[in-house]
């Protein structure tokens, strides 16, 4: 089994996503978008109930952390639980079961094989995504290593996939 990576490619997450919509898999997509976008955990986002996540611009998964919704997760939410008892798991079998990870897995190879992705990309490549993108846009690694519970800055930029020299990065620009 390879390690998993994070989608590094904005175009392929949003094939992906397109997908998902092609398909009518709403709720699928949504916990794309909610993993994606906020770096949950999917045994915790796949805990969530329909009230902990309806009228909400925040999504808290634990009492350590909450994540801000973006306009377009808020939409699909909306649509998603019309009609739902906010008692309801939001991530849910037909029978009103909670849904399992190993499903979300299963499932979600499908849409790589289909979309002829790398095998390196699988849910918990989900995490990984948030986690490298925020890299990206901010160079925060304090906030993820918090975030992730990870002890040293090389084991976070092990987890996101990114070999940079740090020695180098920080001593750029300075002027005394």
């Amino acid at each position: 089994m390879s390690k998993s990576l994070p989608i590094k490619d904005i175009q392929t997450i949003n094939i992906i996503k397109g997908l998902y919509k092609m398909k009518n898999m709403t709720r699928d997509l949504l916990l794309f978008e909610l993993a994606i976008n906020t770096g949950a955990n999917l045994k915790e986002l796949l805990q969530l109930r329909v009230g902990d996540v309806k009228n909400k611009y925040y999504l808290t998964v634990n009492k350590k952390s909450s994540f801000p919704l973006n306009n377009e997760i808020i939409s699909i939410i909306n649509d998603f639980v019309k009609g739902k008892k906010c008692s309801d798991y939001l991530f849910q079998t037909k029978n009103g079961r909670q849904l399992d990870r190993n499903t979300i897995f299963l499932q979600f190879k499908e849409i790589c094989m289909e979309l002829a992705l790398p095998d390196s990309y699988s849910v918990a490549s989900w995490r990984k995504t948030f986690a490298y993108h925020h890299y990206k846009k901010y160079k925060d690694l304090s906030y993820l290593q918090w975030l992730f519970n990870q002890t040293t800055v090389d084991l976070t930029m092990r987890f996101i996939d990114v070999e940079e020299n740090m020695n180098l990065r920080y001593r750029e620009g300075i002027a005394l």
